[in-house]
């Protein structure tokens, strides 16, 4: 009875702290309100990869066009907390300044699955918003997991 019950607790903890096989990490079509098609890519690592009017961003490697910053290379990076619900996904826009990355733009989203690979993320205006609704629905973007 007694190893029956460390089995138990043991097959519960292993449980909570199980990763959930809902995660962003991979390649995703998108559709935004008005059906405009985009990517996102994820990487394990961090970055953030996107086509923006067809044109791929490879947030690893972007090169400034236009304005002051024309020609130097900046990056994309995101953090994604899992705990929160819904869950936060910040998008983080970074200029390099004399070697180092040094952050000139934050986008706060949070992300909501609907299953393992269909996902909307909502892309707030200042303050993060959490409520998936009708008054925000020209910011949520619609994202299906390519596999």
């Amino acid at each position: 009875m007694k190893n029956l019950f460390y089995l138990i607790a043991l097959f519960s903890i292993n449980s909570m702290f199980s990763q959930n096989s809902k995660t962003i990490i991979g390649e995703w079509d998108a559709s935004d309100f008005w059906e405009n098609k985009s990517k996102f890519i994820f990487s394990e690592d961090g970055y953030i990869s996107m086509t923006i009017n067809g044109e791929l961003v490879d947030g690893r490697n972007f090169i400034i066009k236009g304005g002051n910053d024309n020609g130097k290379k900046s990056e994309i990076k995101y953090t994604i907390d899992y705990t929160k619900n819904p869950i936060e996904i910040d998008i983080i826009a970074s200029k390099y300044e004399h070697g180092s990355a040094v952050e000139r733009g934050r986008m706060l989203c949070v992300l909501k699955f609907i299953d393992d690979n269909e996902a909307q993320l909502l892309i707030s205006r200042g303050k993060r918003e959490s409520e998936f609704n009708d008054e925000n629905k020209d910011r949520i973007m619609n994202l299906s997991k390519n596999n």
